[in-house]
Parts: structure tokens; sequence; C-alpha cells
């Protein structure tokens, strides 16, 4: 074998040494306790901590429909291991839990309209005033969302909108829980958490808001 072909044969190994060593390194980033995950959502681009999926799609990353992450509340860090699927408080004493979950935009009804577009023609007309400013409606009997009442803030719900399950009596035992929807960077958001959590709206609304944009890659 000629000079130059052995150069080329040991320039070849090399290579593979150091692809072999830079994919083992991209795995355990990947992986790796406490690293960070890149995902795609169609055109969107996240960059999170593993900490924050739910499931095993959202931890490898790559090209995934959407993400199901789980945060504590206030601090929106990730709940790892505290989440499970059922419950949205963990044990007593414990931060509360709260789900996100992100997917393309696909809505026919921006968030911003669901009061008024979607959701008034099923409403009761009656309006209460609740917590922390925000108005209450409750979903009639019959509707799409029966047993749910509606929390927002005025005067149309563009800041914040919420169903909530109703409370049953007596107790059934199942988590009183709440959804909000917004739009973030292109990215559809649906929001889960308990209805107790309604009080620190606007901490909630703009601590989701502001996780996901952390997550966006430019």
């Amino acid at each position: 074998m000629s000079r130059s072909a052995l150069i080329l044969v040991y320039a070849s190994g090399a290579l593979l040494v150091l692809a072999a060593g830079a994919g083992g390194w991209l795995l355990t980033r990947r992986t790796g306790a406490g690293e960070y995950i890149q995902s795609q959502i169609g055109d969107i681009r996240l960059i999170y901590p593993a900490a924050y999926a739910r499931f095993p799609g959202g931890r490898l990353g790559g090209r995934i429909d959407s993400l199901d992450m789980a945060a504590t509340f206030p601090d929106l860090k990730p709940a790892g291991d505290a989440a499970t699927p059922l419950s949205d408080e963990s044990a007593a004493g414990a931060p509360a839990i709260v789900f996100l979950s992100i997917g393309p935009h696909e809505r026919k009804v921006d968030p911003t309209d669901l009061v008024v577009t979607l959701y008034d023609r099923f409403l009761d007309p009656e309006i209460d005033e609740a917590a922390a400013g925000l108005l209450k409606r409750q979903f009639q009997d019959g509707s799409p969302y029966q047993g749910e009442d509606l929390y927002f803030a005025p005067p149309e719900g563009r800041a914040f909108a919420a169903r909530c399950t109703r409370p049953t009596a007596p107790p059934d035992g199942l988590p009183e829980t709440c959804i909000a929807s917004f739009n973030e960077g292109g990215a559809d958001v649906e929001l889960r958490f308990s209805r107790g959590l309604l009080p620190q709206w606007e901490k909630l609304s703009e601590g989701s808001r502001a996780l996901i944009r952390s997550m966006l890659a430019r």
C-alpha cells in the first residue's frame, strides 16, 4: 500500500473515532439527568431541561407532535418525578403542579377570542364576581361544557379565561381542575392547573408565557 493510501486510511479511522466520541457526547447531553433537550414541533424548535418532560418522547427530543410538561408553582421549575398524570397537586406541603401541553398553531379560534366566539353561546347569562378580579359564569346543562364554570378577566377574557370543573356534592374525590389556553411564539399552549390557583391567575399566566418564551429557540 502506498504512503498516501496509508495516510488516508489512518485519517479516515481518526474521523470515525471522533464521530463516535461526538455521538456519545450528544447522547449524554440529551439523556443525562438535568441536561437539555432539543425538540421540534412543526416549525417550532424548543430547548428545555429534560426534567420538564412528562413522557419518554419529550425526553428524547427530535421531531415530536407535541410536548407535555409539568412544572411546580409558583417557581415553574421542572416537576420531575413529583408530577403524576392524575393529580394537580403533589403531597400536602409540597408545591402545586401545573401541566403544560405545547403543540403547533392549529386552532381555528384564537385563545384570546374563545369567550366571545365559542363559549358565550353555551353560558348562562348570570355573571358573578370571583377572586382576584375575575368574573364567573356557569356553562349550561346539556352544553359540551356541562358541569364546568368559566372564569375570565373582564371584559371579555382576552387576558385570561379558564374552564374549571364545578365542585360536586358530595365530593367525588377527583381534582377540581382548570384549563386555559394561549398562543406564544407560534405555539398553542394548553395549561392545566388546580382550581385553587385561580386567585393567582396573573402570576400563573405571566409565568407560563415567560417559561414558553425561554424555551423557544430562535
